[in-house]
């Protein structure tokens, strides 16, 4: 008596060993013949024939980012879906082992393995963390995941902190004004529109930093930049370092622009001329503040402040109607002696 259990299969569930096409009806019959001589034996033939088969491998990560993708991207707003499309597939596009795999075998460790392609608590870093777990939350469930309100910002690539010091050094050699201004940017952690303005239709809608902005305060040198170039609509001081103003060079006519640059991309073209690997000027205001977390003990808010994030609460301002300059001096004193270092490691 067979010691394998019985199955009562209906006619669509038993199991299919002949196929159609004629140059397998041989091997067929020997698989018949096989499963026979199993039973005859007490084995069980469907087990037999079950563990002969692979199972199918499913969906990969890439394709369920595609469809996550085609859901996800109506959500943004015209004039980013473009860039943030650009995102992922630059992103994922340095881990094509992980993308190929499929959904159903990636565990913690395939994970880890992928987020190790980047630095521990880069933006990066963060960023893909968050996708994965979107993409394969839409593909299990068909539900996007949002960020919370105070996490749904613009996202810029930003270049991690330790590699800015090498990449800072190769800018003089450059010498024109497109180079000076992505030094002086990098140095005040401004935006781009800050230091050259920006123009649409030929308009000017933000007019570039000029040499009337520069001024003194308590003999120490400060870019004062107006309400109605800033995006808080607030006027934001900047304290200039020694390297800051030896970039600016010699003072001009007030109504002259700090720097003449080639165009509205310039510092964005110097960056990729060499090889900013993806990213974006925008990116530098990340990388110091993520410096300033990780590498200093100043306070969060501080840091933020030097970049116009005033993260204090309204009873903290109505309280501290300053705005810190000479506290802020001192972190952007650090972070200039800090980019301009050969050894990033003697200032974190």
């Amino acid at each position: 008596m067979p010691n394998w259990p019985a199955r009562n299969f209906s006619k669509r569930d038993r199991p299919r060993i002949l196929i159609v096409r004629d140059n397998y009806i041989t091997e067929a019959r020997n698989k018949a013949h096989e499963l026979a001589r199993a039973a005859h034996e007490g084995k069980d033939p469907w087990e037999l024939l079950a563990g002969g088969r692979a199972e199918p491998a499913g969906k990969t990560f890439g394709e369920a980012m595609v469809e996550y993708l085609d859901a996800k991207s109506p959500t943004w707003a015209d004039s980013n879906r473009a860039r943030e499309l650009r995102r992922y597939n630059f992103l994922f596009s340095q881990i094509p082992d992980f993308t190929a795999l499929p959904i159903k075998s990636i565990d913690q460790g395939a994970k880890n393995k992928a987020l190790a392609t980047w630095e521990a608590g880069s933006k990066q870093y963060r960023d893909v963390g968050f996708y994965i777990e979107a993409i394969l939350r839409h593909a299990l469930t068909g539900k996007l995941r949002l960020r919370s309100s105070t996490d749904n910002v613009q996202h810029h690539e930003a270049m991690p902190w330790r590699d800015v010091p090498a990449f800072y050094k190769r800018l003089p050699d450059i010498g024109d004004d497109d180079a000076r201004a992505l030094r002086f940017t990098i140095l005040t952690s401004a935006r781009t529109d800050e230091v050259i303005g920006r123009k649409e239709r030929g308009t000017w809608v933000k007019h570039p930093a000029t040499w009337a902005e520069i001024e003194e305060i308590d003999g120490n040198p400060v870019s004062v930049i107006p309400n109605g170039r800033m995006k808080a609509k607030r006027d934001h001081r900047v304290p200039l370092s020694p390297e800051a103003m030896a970039i600016l060079g010699k003072r001009r006519a007030d109504n002259a622009p700090l720097f003449k640059v080639s165009g509205a991309n310039a510092m964005l073209n110097t960056l990729k001329a060499l090889d900013g690997n993806g990213f974006t000027v925008h990116g530098f205001r990340s990388s110091f503040e993520d410096w300033g977390a990780e590498a200093t003990t100043f306070p969060r808010d501080l840091v933020k402040l030097c970049t116009a994030h005033d993260k204090r609460t309204k009873t903290d301002k109505a309280y501290q109607r300053s705005d810190l300059l000479e506290k802020r001096r001192e972190i952007m004193e650090r972070w200039s002696n800090f980019v301009t270092s050969t050894r990033w490691g003697a200032y974190s």
